[in-house]
């Protein structure tokens, strides 16, 4: 067929209205195959459970469900049913879910989106099918969290104020510390003049061997005459100067000793959720090198009863050795050792250690990872994994700090608010009791 005439008959086919015909046709087609994308359709074959929440805690439709960690599905839709919520999930085919499973609601992030977790339960409870129903743990909000945590604050100082037990018991430890230093420092007086003795004897020994050394070197008078014999003489000039550099170690020793300081600190902690108290009493001894302490004490005193005091009590056995190494310089401290009466590690962080304000200066945010190979239990729960906790702290004065504490944080059902209250203060005498007795040794 010549062009001309096919040309001809494609302009009589392709007229006005056929044009705006497929380009309507076209159209549409784009524009649903956006709505497939964008909506976030599926086409994949599954079923649908329902879970029930009091509250889904901003959990929105659409979002994904995991098992395990692993996506396997699609929240549907969230509809009412009385006082309730139901969340129509739609689990993809093959995926097997055990009756026994947990459902929860948890986040990405602390500000990422909320999805359904599932945490997968025992073969023996049977395996979910397509209409079944099951209970989903619901998360308290954060505003509820933020009330009853204001809450709590409020009944503390309530408690404080009004000398209840929590005030009760610290100031009886207050006045046992006071008593304590009392006495030391009774013991320090009656011992002065005794340890003055002491220091005024080393000095004159001192000077009584550097005249003895002088007077050998120089060779004449009674020593020369004691000392013709060369052998005799090599001992005498010997032990002469063994006296003298003991003389010399004894005061750089008593210089150090100078720099020796002593600490005593209290640390009490206050778990609102079931109104537990924990307390901790430790010495700690800082010598002069200006980057390491020791420190060591008993952690969780007290006589506590066999029995725990609820369902939340998870405190450990009371009357623990604590005993630490510390590393530390302006802006961090690292301290390693017996944690609590098992081998860890903390670490405390300054991040505005150069401010002129005390309470901004002395603030910390501090982690604390302890017993990593713990299978212990504790009121009928299984404890095995680590004993982890975090928490902040600063000085309000120099000598009393304040903080806040998350306890077990490696443990779900554990995890634990706590308020924290520390007291230390130097102690002076005892330093220079301890370093002179241990000179006198």
């Amino acid at each position: 067929m010549p062009l001309r005439l096919l040309y001809k008959r494609y302009n009589l086919i392709m007229t006005s209205e056929t044009k705006v015909g497929l380009f309507t046709f076209f159209g549409l087609v784009l524009l649903g195959f956006s709505v497939y994308m964008l909506g976030n359709f599926t086409v994949s074959k599954g079923f649908d459970i329902n879970v029930y929440f009091k509250n889904v805690s901003g959990l929105p439709a659409k979002s994904i469900v995991r098992l395990n960690g692993v996506e396997v599905g699609k929240v549907k839709e969230l509809k009412l049913d009385g006082p309730r919520v139901v969340a129509v999930v739609r689990l993809n085919d093959g995926v097997e879910v055990y009756k026994n499973s947990k459902f929860s609601i948890a986040a990405t992030s602390i500000i990422g989106t909320n999805f359904l977790q599932i945490d997968q339960g025992s073969p023996v409870s049977g395996i979910l099918a397509a209409g079944d129903s099951v209970e989903g743990a619901s998360m308290a909000s954060v505003t509820d969290m933020l009330a009853e945590t204001m809450s709590t604050i409020n009944n503390l100082a309530s408690g404080i104020a009004a000398n209840g037990k929590f005030a009760d018991d610290l100031n009886a430890t207050l006045e046992n510390l006071r008593m304590l230093s009392g006495n030391l420092n009774e013991l320090v007086f009656s011992l002065r003049p005794y340890l003055s003795s002491s220091m005024q004897d080393v000095s004159e020994l001192t000077k009584a061997s550097k005249e003895l050394m002088a007077k050998i070197d120089d060779g004449n008078g009674l020593f020369t005459a004691l000392v013709q014999d060369e052998q005799m003489k090599t001992d005498v000039q010997t032990t002469l100067a063994n006296v003298r550099q003991v003389s010399e170690d004894a005061k750089q020793f008593i210089g150090k000793m100078a720099k020796f300081r002593i600490f005593w600190e209290y640390d009490a902690r206050y778990q609102p959720n079931g109104n537990l108290t924990e307390s901790d009493l430790a010495i700690k001894f800082v010598p002069a090198n200006g980057f390491t302490y020791y420190r060591a004490g008993i952690s969780d005193l007290g006589n506590r009863d066999n029995e725990p005091k609820d369902s939340k009590d998870y405190r450990e056995k009371p009357n623990q050795i604590d005993a630490r190494l510390g590393l530390y310089n302006k802006w961090a401290d690292l301290q390693v050792g017996m944690i609590r009466g098992a081998g860890g590690g903390a670490l405390a962080l300054k991040p505005f250690y150069k401010s002129e304000v005390l309470p901004i200066r002395e603030f910390n945010v501090y982690g604390e990872v302890t017993d990593f190979a713990r299978k212990r239990v504790i009121n009928n729960k299984l404890f095995d994994k680590p004993k982890a906790a975090i928490g902040a702290r600063t000085f309000v004065t120099k000598n009393i700090g304040v903080g806040i504490r998350y306890n077990e944080m490696l443990e779900k059902d554990a995890r634990a608010l706590q308020l924290t209250g520390t007291l230390s203060f130097e102690d002076k005498e005892l330093a220079s009791l301890l370093g002179l007795a241990t000179l006198a040794k």
